[in-house]
């Protein structure tokens, strides 16, 4: 466990959606942990390891209640409706949308890009983990065709960001996954690039759409990365501050 946990916000966010927080969770340079990696040998298929860490994440950011998924690489959302208490394990699942206030959305990384999107036409957010399979399966437009079923979320309304990630120098893959990604005949896959045209495509504009220029692999050592051998996993993190102007519409 460690005394405190760093927090870098998304670039330009706070100014720009000061009802929503979106972060990520992660160690420090050349320091030991916090590792919010879920445990795969528990029953069931997933659990919490490190709660400790989970506990002190809350405590310092000051919210209640946080929601992570079993991550299975599909295209699965959880539409969050409920409050939860502390630490909430969902099942398999690799994103979250919610217009609740005040439940923290959690996605677990370590190379894949965890996908931020939000709504503030009606104040909704969707948080999405995206590794190449999950890329390739088009789970970016399923997180933005359940913001659109349930809230009645408009690409042209949206803002996406795609976060710290194994970068397309550093990502050498097979040819089986240069073809699931579209991109037969190169060597190295960049998985922001593929999502940041998925999005554009979906009709995202241009102009709303932010890339972190950090590189889980080759970047400073903040992130955990599983090319580079790391069995610990960073967070991304989304969610709606609950509210004290009386303006946040009603939860979904």
């Amino acid at each position: 466990m460690v005394h405190a946990i760093a927090i870098t916000r998304v670039p330009g966010w706070e100014d720009a959606f000061p009802w929503a927080f979106a972060a990520t969770a992660h160690r420090r340079p050349a320091a030991a942990g916090p590792d919010f990696a879920l445990d795969p040998d528990a029953p069931g298929g997933g659990a919490i390891r490190h709660r400790d860490d989970w506990r002190l994440l809350l405590s310092q950011l000051g919210w209640r209640q946080i929601v992570v998924g079993r991550q299975v690489h599909g295209t699965e959302i959880n539409l969050i409706r409920s409050d939860y208490s502390g630490v909430h394990l969902a099942g398999d699942c690799d994103g979250h949308a919610t217009r609740r206030p005040g439940v923290l959305l959690a996605v677990t990384l370590a190379d894949c890009v965890g996908v931020f999107l939000a709504d503030p036409a009606h104040r909704a957010v969707a948080l999405v983990h995206s590794g190449w399979r999950g890329t390739a399966r088009g789970i970016l437009g399923h997180g933005l065709g359940t913001m659109r079923s349930a809230f009645g979320t408009r690409a042209a309304d949206l803002s996406v960001h795609l976060g710290p990630a194994i970068c397309g120098d550093c990502y050498e893959v097979g040819a089986e996954v240069l073809d699931a990604l579209g991109l037969r005949g190169r060597r190295t896959a960049d998985l922001r690039a593929v999502l940041r045209d998925q999005a554009r495509d979906a009709g995202v504009p241009q102009h709303a759409i932010s890339i972190s220029q950090h590189c889980t692999r080759c970047g400073d050592g903040r992130y955990y990365s599983h090319r580079a051998g790391d069995r610990g996993r960073h967070l991304a993190l989304l969610g709606i501050s609950s509210d004290t102007s009386g303006n946040t519409p009603p939860a979904a």
